[in-house]
């Protein structure tokens, strides 16, 4: 029993080993203080021969026996067990620093709660961004500490930088290891999560409201970056009304949703349709990698001309035995679908669906659902029909989630499809480096790797919020009941919808401006003329309905929508927004989508506002 205390206390945190050391010393030398005097010992005498063993006296005297028993017990407490204790002390700081097991002070740290995937990428991202030269970066983990950390320095390549970062072994769900990381006097949180983790989005949730929690008070805003897995949790967040007192200012990113993004906005992948002809994006997959890429493709493709007759915008799933999912994909947007065309097809024929004739038809995406596999004979010939159809651009997306299934798919397509250029992303969530290898036979066309395992363009989710915070300011300047002093005030009280819905009018900006060939200056957009602008803020109105749609926004019909005297009434507590309708019913509403036209090179360039 004793030998378990003991070895329980020299297992324990270094202080207290320290502190048994120290009274184990003075109980001791207080003894030998007290029995001493019976051989006329002093004090002084007593920790001379505690102290040193060298003090032991040569010539034969009566205290003899006493005097070696303080003098071996000096040499095995003071020097023995001394140096044992601090060995294991150091021993024991050693292996909990290397355990994520130590804690600190910090103050004004980028905190990042989860050791997911996006971790790397973060980190090199921190590295780049000057802003957050000389912060410390805590990264709190539920997963092996050690074997995280190693993998990481290997990824970021730095070892300068690497030592800046504090790792710490916790659970971000858990009251006392949020507080112990000092989250409340945090610059910066990340809450991403674990790869592969049960329950990740109640998880984060679940931190999200203790982080609340914790920074409520006064003092500096923290921005709180939450990324979520799943768009059902999205869409619970997005019916959700900011009341919140704390310091804490939640961004909430859909991680999916997100990778997309870093292909079809930060980059050119997508082609832009001329003339008469349309774009025609092929989806392989129907899971959650699929929906992500069309939700984000539906968010921004929107193109001018579809009022003077152009082709809609066409979004076609691929997959075998689609129709369970196409259903749950238009339950889950039936706002949107209530007003598209959208079709069911096999090799044997086509069901198609028309809008409701009491909303009107105004959209300018429609959908496809195929039901057959991406090597089925029927939609490889489809697929060549398609790249040699001079009236439509062709994009394909194998957004299966199995990687190893879309990297064999991508290798295998009909060679007419490398031949004409045709755009191939492939979702990848661990082989780039073999896609790569495959770019560079030249031998597979314009074919490009996407996913987890490819370098993240915004990795801070910086740009994106502060697109999205621009496009919001402008809204409040124009028709804020006061306007906010700026546009960090502006944003803070905004709802989670609301946020989402800037940033996906910021995302459609680049697009935009290759559609009509502009540039984001204000010597650009003030060379514009009536007609352009019109059809600027057309195309800006019928991607904003889109958006809405997609958020759950519902339509009134045709008949109800004059009357707007219930119009905040029925946004607000209904979701239903009047203002979902076509563009020449909006004489007075255009306003906001030229604001926004007129004020890009304020979004992208942080140049003047232009009132309009």
């Amino acid at each position: 029993m004793i030998r378990r205390r003991i070895d329980r206390i020299l297992a324990q945190g270094e202080g207290r080993q320290l502190v048994w050391l120290a009274g184990i010393v003075l109980a001791l030398y207080l003894v030998f203080c007290l029995i001493g005097r019976i051989w006329g010992l002093d004090w002084t005498d007593i920790l001379t021969l505690y102290l040193d063993p060298g003090n032991f006296p040569i010539d034969h005297q009566a205290n003899d026996i006493f005097s070696l028993i303080v003098t071996m017990s000096g040499l095995l407490i003071l020097s023995t067990l001394l140096i044992s204790v601090f060995s294991n002390v150091f021993s024991n700081i050693s292996e909990a620093y290397r355990k994520g097991e130590r804690r600190y002070r910090f103050s004004g740290h980028v905190l990042i709660l989860g050791g997911g995937h996006p971790l790397a990428d973060m980190l090199r991202a921190l590295r780049e961004n000057r802003s957050f030269d000389g912060k410390d970066i805590v990264v709190m983990t539920s997963a092996d500490v050690e074997k995280l950390r190693a993998e990481t320095e290997i990824a970021v390549n730095d070892a300068r930088f690497c030592k800046r970062i504090t790792w710490c072994h916790g659970d971000r769900s858990n009251e006392e290891d949020l507080r112990n990381i000092r989250a409340a006097y945090a610059s910066a949180i990340y809450l991403i999560g674990e790869d592969e983790e049960a329950a990740h989005d109640s998880l984060s949730v679940s931190s999200l409201d203790l982080l609340e929690r914790i920074c409520e008070g006064s003092g500096a805003p923290i921005p709180c970056y939450l990324a979520l897995d799943m768009h059902a949790s999205l869409d619970i967040f997005q019916y959700l009304a900011n009341r919140s007192t704390s310091r804490l200012r939640p961004e909430i990113i859909h991680t999916g949703d997100y990778i997309a993004e870093q292909l079809l906005v930060d980059t050119p992948f997508l082609p832009v349709p001329a003339g008469e002809e349309f774009l025609h994006i092929v989806i392989a997959g129907s899971e959650r990698t699929a929906r992500s890429f069309a939700t984000v493709a539906a968010h921004i493709c929107h193109f001018p001309g579809f009022a003077d007759g152009k082709p809609r915008t066409r979004i076609s799933f691929v997959d075998a035995g689609i129709r369970e999912r196409m259903d749950q994909f238009v339950s889950n947007h039936q706002s949107l679908f209530d007003l598209s065309h959208y079709s069911y097809v096999t090799p044997e024929g086509r069901e198609v669906t028309e809008p409701r004739r009491e909303y009107g038809d105004f959209l300018d995406i429609e959908w496809e659902f195929i039901d057959s596999s991406l090597a089925s004979p029927y939609v490889r010939a489809e697929l060549v029909k398609w790249a040699q159809d001079t009236g439509q651009k062709l994009v394909l997306a194998i957004c299966q989630e199995d990687s190893d299934a879309n990297l064999t798919a991508a290798l295998h397509l009909p060679k007419a499809l490398y031949a004409a250029g045709i755009p191939i992303a492939v979702y990848q969530k661990e082989h780039g480096e073999l896609m790569e290898k495959a770019v560079s036979t030249g031998m597979y066309g314009n074919i490009r790797c996407y996913g987890e395992s490819g370098p993240a363009n915004d990795a801070l989710f910086l740009r994106r919020s502060l697109w999205g915070k621009r496009v919001n300011y402008l809204y409040d300047l124009e028709y804020g009941n006061p306007p906010a002093a700026d546009a960090d005030e502006a944003w803070a009280t905004l709802s989670v919808a609301h946020k989402l819905s800037s940033i996906a009018s910021a995302n459609s900006i680049p697009i935009k401006l290759r559609s009509f060939s502009l540039e984001p200056t204000r010597s650009c957009m003030e060379a514009l003329d009536a007609g352009q602008l019109e059809a600027i803020s057309e195309v800006e109105h019928r991607r904003w309905m889109t958006s809405v749609l997609l958020m759950g926004y519902s339509a009134a019909p045709a008949a109800d929508r004059a009357d707007r005297s219930r119009f905040k009434e029925l946004k607000n507590k209904q979701f239903i927004h009047l203002d979902i309708a076509p563009y020449d019913e909006l004489a007075r509403e255009a306003e906001k989508d030229r604001l926004i036209v007129m004020n890009i090179p304020y979004i992208m360039n942080e140049e003047e506002i232009v009132r309009v």
